[in-house]
């Protein structure tokens, strides 16, 4: 069953916050979104940054935010579609913030790796700022620093460090594997959150999430304080999939949609569902 979402005044000012818009991979749940992370800081939801834009994540905008004139940027640490393919629709609200006088100029887009085929209509010119950026660039946007590094995978894909002068470091590793590099970066992160769910092998034949346990290990190997296991499946058994990364990393917990977690203390989320678990 999907953890619900429902509307609000915003997000929680305070620290630094990551909110989960969605934690699916290639198909949602019924009633679900594919992966988007809202990260805010210390200003009730102003000038927050999308972290991947999946299926259904436009519409969780509508609930996470006052208006689409708070959302600062968008970055893509990979450009595959199930991880990209709301930005058409995220494009449309934000120009329609714009002719309400709630928007002013471009949306920056911040994108990793080669576009696929529908990338032509779904980048939306006149509306999104398109940024091309290199695995080695820093990434500036709505007060966050990103720094990013390879992930083993065929498809050219990032793990991501994203900082904030209000208070911890946060980690989100894609499909793949994490090398020394990847490791590396995400050593002395608070909260990690890890693609950890569906098939080890997806329908294009590419590596899907990594291996539950591998995930607590590499959550442990960071010092991380709390774990989060995303891009799950509909046909995944979530209490198998939390039990194996427990068995490496106690502090481990599923992603829920519509939960928002303080960066630099992870153990903290806003009210909402039941933590699963």
């Amino acid at each position: 069953m999907t953890d619900a979402v429902g509307p609000g005044d915003g997000l929680p000012a305070g620290g630094a916050t990551a909110t989960v818009l969605g934690r699916y991979g290639s198909h949602p749940a019924p009633g679900g979104a594919g992966r988007g992370l809202l990260l805010s800081a210390g200003d009730g939801g102003a000038a927050a940054v999308l972290v991947g834009c999946g299926s259904g994540v436009a519409g969780r905008l509508g609930y996470a935010l006052r208006s689409l004139g708070d959302l600062a940027a968008v970055v893509l640490p990979d450009l595959r579609p199930d991880h990209a393919c709301d930005l058409w629709s995220v494009g449309s609200a934000a120009a329609a913030a714009a002719r309400g006088g709630r928007r002013r100029g471009l949306l920056p887009v911040y994108a990793y790796g080669r576009p696929p085929a529908a990338w032509t209509a779904l980048h939306r010119p006149g509306v999104l700022d398109v940024r091309r950026f290199a695995a080695e660039d820093t990434v500036r946007a709505g007060g966050w620093t990103f720094r990013f590094a390879p992930l083993e995978h065929p498809w050219p894909t990032l793990a991501l460090r994203a900082e904030h002068p209000g208070g911890g470091a946060l980690g989100w590793v894609g499909p793949g594997r994490a090398g020394a590099e990847a490791r590396a970066l995400l050593a002395g992160v608070r909260l990690l959150l890890v693609d950890a769910g569906g098939p080890a092998e997806d329908d294009e034949g590419l590596d899907g999430g990594m291996a539950p346990e591998d995930a607590g290990a590499l959550a442990a190997a960071a010092g991380a304080l709390r774990l989060l296991l995303c891009h799950l499946d509909p046909d995944d058994a979530p209490a198998e999939l939390l039990a194996r990364a427990r068995a490496a990393f106690p502090s481990s917990a599923l992603a829920l949609e519509g939960r928002t977690y303080e960066v630099g203390d992870p153990s903290w989320a806003a009210p909402g569902p039941a933590a699963s678990g």
